[in-house]
C-alpha cells in the first residue's frame, strides 16, 4: 500500500501542460487514501452523478412510500454512500419537500 501511495504521489505531482499553462496538483496522504478507497468501491455498473440526480425525485418518492426503485435502488444507494455532492442534493430535495409540506394548509 505504501508503494502505491508513493507511486500515486509521484504521478499526481508531475506538472501537466494544458493550454500552455503548468498545473501542479499536490495531494496529501489523506487525499490519496480517499482516492484509493473510491477506486476500490467503484463498480462496473456505477451510476454517474447525472444519472443519480435525474432519478432523485423518484428516489425520494420511493423512500416516502417505503418502496424501492427496483434494479436501480442498490445502484443509487451505493452512489449516495460515497458521493457527498449527490447526498447534498438529496438532502436539499428532502428539506424542500418537508418545508413545502409544512407550509401546505391542512
Amino acid at each position: 500500500m505504501a508503494q502505491l501511495i508513493e507511486k500515486l504521489r509521484e504521478l499526481l505531482e508531475r506538472p501537466s501542460h494544458t493550454s500552455g499553462m503548468v498545473a501542479i496538483t499536490a495531494l496529501d496522504d489523506q487525499s490519496i487514501e480517499r482516492l484509493m478507497v473510491l477506486l476500490c468501491v467503484t463498480r462496473d455498473d456505477e451510476l454517474s452523478c447525472e444519472e443519480v440526480f435525474n432519478c432523485l425525485d423518484e428516489y425520494v418518492d420511493c423512500l416516502a412510500a417505503h418502496s424501492d426503485l427496483g434494479d436501480r435502488q442498490a445502484l443509487v444507494d451505493h452512489h449516495l454512500g460515497f458521493c457527498a455532492d449527490c447526498r447534498d442534493e438529496l438532502n436539499a430535495l428532502v428539506s424542500a419537500l418537508q418545508s413545502a409540506a409544512d407550509d401546505w394548509p391542512n
